[in-house]
């Protein structure tokens, strides 16, 4: 058991390095997902029973997709589409040894403390996106290995809306890809405004409903002294991608978290601690790394049913409403375990000649990332959350079902507002 566990964390510490070079050469990001894969394998004994059911159900629908449907997706190339998401996870996991307070002080509790970790995690996770889910919630589980409910809808909700305006989420790039002669000024302008509307209405619905839940929540203990590691390396992966704009975000987090986190530690043998990172803290990763590829291996299924199938979607009206009902669209899709990026390529193909505003179509499709990835029990946040933190993904409609709703109605009447002014 132990060379087991020894195995798969030097194979997911070789899949980091092979990501990163997957940046320069693709084939190297192939390698990477053949190593999570494999180490995936290894570790899945160590996967609780509930969570090796949900992978295998994932996996086992992708592999309908990909053989039934006769995709140009091969398996191991499924396997991989999440590969930088892991080999980011693997490298900002060494953050904990940087990311706490040097003091025992208690973490906040109380209404303050929500505040604090709902615009915390928004405005940190906007610039080193999922990784600061990562240091949150290893801060606020330091007590115990679970989060309660309301802990992980502050953390999924704070997060998640950032889409709406940060240039670091994949959804800017995947707004504008979809919608050809959009700018990224006005999805800022108008995007920023919304998302914190959107965050200070979730506290007044609580404050509202479920005082009692406020009063007794614990939080992440946002002060300088607490975030200090992750301003400095938010300003690193910020320089780095004004310098080096043809890399990922996602590839600038994996490389300098751990670069930090060793020169931080350069005084206490580093090496001794990188190998017994690798070696003692990674074969933790198990769940989080099984669920993840089989989210791929999904994904991949998807991508091969959409292609070999003729999808259109009946419409009616013009501009702010063609965008609304696209977006409804988005979130349905998404709810039923579908990522948004198929959504939004499948209405943008749609929509493509009805003759929209670009900047408007856009804009509905951050939005639609935004609550889509809520909505979605399998999206990235849910699985990190299950895997490594013990959330009941299995709740996660039911827990945020009426917000979706309630914000898609927002959201339209703000599509309508965009028309009008922009």
């Amino acid at each position: 058991m132990k060379y087991r566990r020894i195995s798969a964390g030097l194979l997911l510490f070789f899949s980091v390095l092979a990501s990163l070079v997957g940046n320069f050469a693709p084939f190297a990001s192939t390698l990477a997902g053949s190593l999570q894969l494999v180490a995936a394998v290894l570790l899945w004994p160590d996967v609780p029973l509930s969570l090796r059911w949900q992978g295998f159900c994932l996996a086992l629908l992708g592999l309908t997709g990909l053989f039934w449907f006769s995709g140009d997706i091969s398996l191991l190339a499924a396997a991989s589409r999440n590969q930088a998401m892991i080999a980011m996870l693997a490298a900002v996991g060494i953050l904990r040894l940087v990311a706490h307070p040097a003091s025992n002080k208690p973490l906040p509790v109380g209404r303050r403390a929500v505040w604090q970790t709902l615009f915390g995690i928004h405005w940190l996770g906007a610039f080193i996106n999922i990784s600061a889910m990562v240091i949150f919630g290893d801060r606020l589980v330091s007590e115990n290995r679970s989060l309660s409910p309301l802990q992980g809808l502050v953390l999924t909700r704070g997060f998640a809306l950032a889409a709406l305006w940060s240039p670091f989420f994949v959804a800017i790039g995947v707004a504008l890809g979809n919608a050809p002669g959009a700018h990224y000024i006005p999805l800022l302008l108008w995007g920023l405004p919304l998302s914190q509307g959107l965050l200070l209405t979730f506290v007044a619905w609580q404050v509202h409903h479920h005082p009692e839940e406020l009063d007794r929540f614990v939080g992440y203990p946002f002060n300088l002294q607490a975030i200090l590691s992750p301003l400095v390396l938010t300003a690193l992966v910020i320089v780095g991608h004004l310098l080096l704009a043809s890399i990922s975000i996602i590839a600038l987090i994996t490389f300098f978290a751990p670069i930090y986190t060793l020169l931080v530690n350069f005084k206490k043998k580093p090496v001794a601690i990188l190998a017994r990172y690798v070696s003692e803290d990674l074969p933790r990763m198990g769940s989080e790394v099984s669920l993840f590829v089989a989210a791929g291996i999904l994904g991949g299924g998807i991508v091969s049913l959409v292609a070999q199938q003729e999808l259109v979607i009946p419409w009616g009206g013009q501009g702010a409403l063609l965008a609304s009902g696209g977006l409804g669209i988005i979130i349905l899709i998404s709810s039923i375990g579908i990522h948004p990026v198929v959504g939004i390529t499948m209405v943008g193909s749609v929509l493509a000649s009805a003759g929209l505003s670009p900047d408007l179509l856009a804009m509905s499709f951050v939005m639609g990332w935004g609550l889509g990835v809520l909505i979605n029990p399998i999206s990235g946040i849910h699985l990190l959350l299950s895997g490594r933190y013990g959330f009941p993904v299995r709740q996660v409609w039911y827990l945020n079902a009426g917000y979706v709703f309630s914000a898609f109605l927002a959201c339209c009447a703000w599509l309508f507002l965009f028309q009008a002014f922009s």
